[in-house]
């Protein structure tokens, strides 16, 4: 077992509308935690108007968890087999510092109807893999924090089983088990249309911020916004190609600057610099939570000195034509600037 952690299987049986009892099988560690992305899938349920199919009586129900999108299979007689395409999105909600918590986030999806034929090569395609344990009983199975979790939920009359693997693409080569899932997300993904999918349903939103899962970032523009940055493009890629001989030369000069000052300890704050068409410094900002009182003085003794650096400053050789910003990191009495 990967990392130790023992793996076993929660087994209930519960009877259902007046059927044979139903055994729920369900990965959890030894010390009692189920699945992470078991508890979450009900909040998804809610969002989206699922139904839980733990409960379902279908001769065969598969459901499959991807990155903003889920695959429904189903069949009732085992002769004639259903299916449908979730596309889903949320909008990108900030941490609200005044109100201490994150604001609710809104659900956006569609819905699309499966060709039965497909829904039935679906099936057959995921009867290839359904004999493959969950990741935690895979020996060498690796996890990790970003990437991607495929979650397979599979339900019949008797039987519910929920599996999860994490990015099976970066297991290692030998490992047959993570082939063999990523060569069915692959085919499903070709069978599908899953990416052509996506687009037609992104395509329908509002222009804005949106989050696939919380953690991917994706931006739609608006049509002003595109047009703002058609016009703007020459001088952008002229900014792009002075780019890093700009930020080695502010980099070198401010950490020789400020070194005057000793240290600045503001290792943990991310300055954003604002320049004006002439590389003038128009504005100094943070996208940091400043929470308490000493780090908001802390972020202003150092605005203070970085300003005053600036003033020894001059950019002759950068020739822009367009407000830009930079970010500035300062660690271990050195500057990096960067974007």
């Amino acid at each position: 077992m990967k990392r130790g952690l023992k793996i076993l299987i929660f087994s209930l049986s519960i009877n259902i509308y007046g059927q044979n009892d139903k055994k729920i099988l369900i990965p959890f560690s030894e010390n009692g935690d189920t699945s992470y992305w078991y508890l979450n899938r009900y909040e998804r349920y809610k969002k989206l108007n699922l139904t839980n199919i733990e409960t379902n009586t279908d001769d065969f129900h598969f459901r499959l968890w991807l990155n903003g999108q889920i695959v429904e299979i189903w069949t009732q007689d085992n002769k004639t087999f259903f299916g449908a395409l979730i596309n889903y999105i949320d909008s990108n909600e900030r941490f609200d510092i005044k109100k201490q918590k994150t604001n609710t986030y809104k659900t956006f999806s569609n819905q699309v109807q499966l060709d039965t034929s497909i829904a039935r090569q679906t099936y057959i395609l995921y009867k290839t893999i359904n004999s493959i344990p969950t990741e935690d009983s895979i020996i060498e199975w690796k996890s990790g924090l970003d990437g991607i979790t495929y979650v397979f939920e599979i339900s019949t009359p008797t039987f519910y089983s929920f599996k999860s693997y994490w990015t099976p693409s970066i297991q290692d080569s030998n490992l047959i088990e993570a082939k063999q899932i990523q060569k069915f997300i692959d085919e499903i993904n070709q069978i599908l249309n899953l990416d052509v999918e996506y687009d037609k349903f992104f395509s329908t939103l509002k222009p804005g911020c949106y989050t696939i899962n919380h953690c991917l970032i994706m931006t739609k523009l608006s049509q002003e916004q595109i047009d703002f940055i058609l016009e703007n493009k020459p001088y952008m890629d002229y900014l792009n190609s002075v780019k890093d001989t700009l930020n080695n030369y502010l980099s070198d000069t401010l950490t020789k600057i400020l070194n005057k000052y000793g240290d600045l300890k503001c290792n943990n704050i991310k300055f954003l610099l604002v320049f004006s068409e002439k590389n003038k410094l128009i504005k100094i900002t943070t996208n940091n939570d400043l929470h308490d009182f000493m780090e908001k003085i802390l972020f202003y003794k150092c605005r203070r000195k970085i300003k005053k650096a600036f003033k020894l400053i001059k950019v002759d050789f950068v020739h822009s034509k367009i407000v830009y910003w930079k970010e500035l990191h300062y660690m271990d009495k050195k500057v990096k600037i960067i974007n």
